[in-house]
């Protein structure tokens, strides 16, 4: 049996032109801590959250990504 777990991915991600592996290296970075507490990624998916914040005001939806991860138990 497989059990698995979903950790946060980086949320805007703000980089200098030429530095877009300091953007991946953020979710290896992830992947790599997950990996040596015995985690195996799985895949990357994305989750839209709807807010209602109060009376007047419009729902405000953000996006999140999440990393997917498994293991055996």
């Amino acid at each position: 049996m497989k059990e698995y777990m979903a950790v946060p991915g980086p949320k805007n991600v703000h980089i200098n032109k030429g530095e877009t592996q300091a953007a991946m290296n953020l979710f290896a970075d992830i992947i790599n801590d997950q990996a040596e507490a015995g985690w195996t990624y799985h895949s990357m998916e994305s989750i839209a959250v709807t807010e209602k914040p109060g009376c007047l005001q419009q729902p405000i939806t953000t996006y999140y990504y999440m990393l997917i991860f498994y293991r055996e138990v």
